[in-house]
């Protein structure tokens, strides 16, 4: 059953790859690297507005990894539930006009992760920040569709509380490419449709995933 309370406690996963193959940086440290310049500089040398112009605060945005999977409340009809990789993608595309913007989206997401450990995990939800009920009841939406998405595609194979705890390995690197839980999910089954990393049912399967990791903090091991 999916937790019924809407102030769902999950746990956010390090969502950074691509959802055919994984980045070719050599390793995660090197990811984190360049995630931490994309925050502090624009690539467009007409316009150095960057991330870290108006979150400049360490304090601000450590715990930001971990609210997600969270609701984007974005302009209609665009407002949704989405990963951290996700959210990063749509900011990068809007703020920095990256017609492809999943490489800086995905270093960033590796970035603001990696300062994230040990912080406890509260989808939804940033310590000091105001609560939104609306967001939180958009969420348990979110974890119920995943639910369901799971038992159609996933159960026969995988119980999901065996199966949740490796979302902690993510991200991860193998041979040298870097792959995200999106990604992963997105190629897993090569006799369905992809699910797209930047898709809605991906961030459902994600939330639902996280629901079964109530308590853990970011950074911790399976």
């Amino acid at each position: 059953m999916v937790i019924g309370s809407i102030a769902l406690v999950l746990i956010a996963v390090v969502t950074v790859g691509q959802a055919q193959a994984g980045s070719s940086a050599g390793s995660l440290a090197e990811l984190v690297a360049e995630g931490e310049q994309s925050w502090r500089s624009s690539p467009d040398p007409r316009d150095p507005v960057a991330c870290a112009t108006c979150h400049h605060d360490p304090d601000e945005t450590r715990g930001w990894a971990a609210s997600f999977p969270k609701y984007r409340p974005l302009p209609p009809p665009e407002g949704r539930v989405m990963t951290l990789l996700q959210a990063n993608a749509e900011a990068v595309r809007r703020h920095y006009g990256l017609a492809d913007p999943e490489r800086a989206a995905l270093a960033i997401t590796a970035y603001l992760t990696s300062r994230d450990s040990g912080v406890p995990v509260f989808p939804g939800i940033v310590a000091g920040q105001p609560v939104f009920e609306g967001r939180l009841r958009a969420l348990a939406r979110s974890v119920r569709r995943g639910e369901r998405l799971y038992a159609r595609q996933c159960r026969s194979c995988h119980d999901g509380g065996g199966v949740a705890p490796a979302a902690l390995l993510f991200p991860r690197a193998v041979n040298g490419q870097v792959e995200s839980l999106e990604g992963f999910l997105g190629r897993h089954r090569p006799d369905l449709p992809s699910l797209g990393w930047d898709a809605q049912p991906t961030a459902d399967l994600v939330a639902f995933l996280m629901s079964r990791l109530a308590g853990r903090q970011m950074g911790g091991s399976p």
